[in-house]
């Protein structure tokens, strides 16, 4: 059997599942993808690997580029070569869960993300991720409203794997109020979220075996009493939507950090990580080599002083001595959040001044590239 094949297979048997009887059929759809990958494990191993260690690690940005406006020669040129970065969580695509990019690869959807991906790589940016959060509320007592988002992120995944996108980014980050919450007029609540994330796993990984699923923040992280009771509860069933995630086995997983945005050291954050996600891991029986961690870190941009200021919050000193730490991690990636228009004058998201000492900070972007190429 070959690999579409195989993932076709799984494709249907998602799609037919009604709501009322899909978690009896994920242990069926379990098998079947186990027994797809037993079947053409030789054809897919070279192509679909483990993580391997990575002493130069590519450069994602989170904000800076916004698709509909930035798909040009100059912004492409800009952001590869000035700047210097190698991917972008892309928004404003698979904008939420609730959102659909449809099947249709001969859309305006379809051939604006594939253009994107063919102009960016031209100036290096090669590694871009489908990026979705949770801008809209959901309705979790309506197996119907669960349909929906698998069908979501079977669609997502479609465009990611057809534009030639390395994968997809999910920012769990709960932007509605209750999302994660405990329900205590939906008692099953914490079981309908977990049973969603193992959907929403099986069918990326049978839509796009290849892709690299990024997760962020690092939700396992935020227990209390460390953090206020008020994260805690905003976050409660957040880490049941990840156990239930990794029940697909995807092969590459990228937890993105973001306790380790103003970090002097950033390379201690993975240790504290690992502490929390490694039993979890174990737990669900997930080979450690598929997990990695991508350091984040937020260098400009201050928005307490205002929504759109690009000031920074660190020195370019400062700077490189973060990046050079967090590439001790060995991971494939850095990622930086951008915070709008952070790096850009006159950028989508904001056209004020950048910092007076902007320059430097793309210069610290380069020196690290540089100097890292040559560890190769």
């Amino acid at each position: 059997m070959t690999k579409t094949q195989g993932r076709r297979s799984v494709r249907l048997l998602l799609r037919r599942a009604a709501p009322c009887s899909f978690i009896a059929l994920v242990g069926v759809a379990t098998s079947v993808i186990f027994a797809r990958r037993s079947s053409f494990a030789h054809t897919w191993s070279a192509q679909i690997s483990r993580f391997q260690n990575s002493a130069c690690p590519k450069i994602l940005m989170y904000d800076g580029v916004a698709i509909g406006k930035d798909n040009n020669e100059a912004k492409a040129k800009y952001w590869g070569e000035t700047i210097g970065v190698d991917g972008f969580f892309v928004n404003h695509v698979f904008y939420s869960w609730e959102d659909s990019v449809g099947d249709d690869e001969n859309s305006s959807t379809y051939q604006m993300v594939k253009a994107f991906q063919q102009l960016y790589s031209k100036h290096g940016v090669t590694d871009n991720f489908l990026k979705t959060a949770l801008y809209r509320p959901h309705d979790w007592k309506t197996p119907a409203a669960q349909d929906r988002v698998v069908q979501d992120f079977r669609q997502a995944a479609h465009l990611a794997r057809f534009a030639g996108f390395k994968g997809l980014a999910l920012d769990l980050e709960p932007q509605v109020k209750g999302f994660w919450n405990v329900d205590p007029t939906l008692p099953d609540k914490a079981a309908r979220v977990y049973t969603l994330g193992q959907r929403v796993g099986y069918t990326v990984w049978a839509e796009y075996p290849e892709a690299i699923v990024i997760v962020l923040p690092e939700v396992l992280s935020f227990t209390c009493p460390r953090y206020p009771q008020n994260v805690c509860d905003n976050y409660a069933l957040s880490a049941r939507f990840w156990d239930g995630l990794l029940q697909a086995r995807l092969p590459q997983v990228l937890i993105a950090t973001e306790n380790s945005y103003n970090a002097s050291r950033p390379d201690n954050v993975p240790n504290q990580v690992w502490g929390v996600y490694r039993p979890d891991l174990q737990k669900n029986g997930v080979d450690l080599n598929t997990v990695r961690i991508a350091l984040g870190l937020w260098p400009l941009g201050r928005p307490e002083k205002s929504a759109d200021d690009k000031s920074a919050r660190c020195t370019p000193a400062q700077f490189a001595e973060r990046l050079q730490f967090a590439s001790r991690e060995r991971s494939p990636y850095i990622w930086i959040y951008g915070h709008g228009s952070s790096w850009e004058e006159n950028g989508a998201y904001g056209s004020g001044p950048v910092d007076p000492h902007f320059d430097q900070f793309v210069r610290v972007l380069h020196q690290f590239k540089q100097s890292c190429s040559g560890r190769r």
